[in-house]
């Protein structure tokens, strides 16, 4: 049954990551948490080894039905920062403490949904008239310390950074959010690996079928409303963060 559960969390993984650009460690890091009673150190390097797959198939999918909505020149200086940020973010995992990791990832999510919700309103205005490229750097530097440090693919953060900074529509912020999300996740499962945070076992059931799942879900996001994105994203993560927080173990 365990094994049965660990396919079913992938298919619904992969399925947000490429619908939502989030890579899907929102959904793998609870789960495991939740419902698998994993430790949360081993659930994030297990997480990220298991986004990298999905996220491939994810910006491929995107990539053949709108190749307009990845913008390149932003993945390049995003990666340059998110890089380093994975390598500064698994070293700092190993540091912390399982309970102030577990309710930083919740107050994470929960400003983020608030935000894309419209619960909170805090003005925002695109970036204008100066050099965004600096600053797509220190983004990236920060997606890529969130990505190794809570094993979500940094798409939490980079999502409405760039829908609501960038100036990026919701579709091309989650296609653009994808691409990044594969050589960050990638360079933070390497770095779990090191430290030997990854549930090989686990991963032969998550990945095959998070694979399936973010095919579909790069086909579904595509045919939504950029709004109806906003709302299904900062809704998803408000009850995540509720859960992850409330969360005693």
């Amino acid at each position: 049954m365990k094994n049965f559960n660990l396919l079913v969390l992938g298919i619904i993984a992969g399925f947000c990551s490429a619908s939502l650009g989030i890579g899907g460690g929102v959904i793998i890091v609870p789960a495991l948490m939740l419902l698998f009673d994993y430790e949360i150190k081993k659930t994030i390097g297990t997480s990220l080894a298991t986004i990298v797959s999905a996220a491939l198939v994810g910006v491929v999918t995107h990539y053949i039905i709108k190749s307009g909505n990845i913008k390149f020149l932003i993945v390049l200086f995003v990666v340059m920062g998110s890089i380093v940020g994975s390598r500064f973010g698994a070293k700092l995992m190993v540091k912390m403490s399982s309970k102030i990791l577990r309710r930083s990832f919740a107050l994470l999510l929960l400003f983020v949904g608030l935000k894309l919700t419209g619960i909170v309103n805090i003005p925002t205005e695109p970036i204008s008239n100066i050099n965004i490229y600096p600053l797509l750097i220190i983004l990236g530097l920060i997606v890529g310390s969130a990505s190794a440090l809570f094993g979500i693919g940094g798409g939490v953060i980079m999502v409405p950074a760039l829908n609501l900074f960038f100036g990026l529509s919701m579709h091309e912020a989650i296609a653009t959010s994808l691409t990044v999300i594969l050589p960050t996740t990638f360079a933070g499962a390497m770095f779990h690996k090191k430290f030997n945070s990854i549930n090989t076992e686990a991963i032969k059931f998550l990945m095959p079928t998070s694979l399936v799942g973010a095919f579909f879900g790069a086909i579904v996001a595509n045919r939504l409303p950029s709004v109806t994105l906003k709302a299904i994203f900062g809704i998803f993560m408000i009850l995540c963060s509720i859960r992850i927080f409330l969360q005693k173990q």
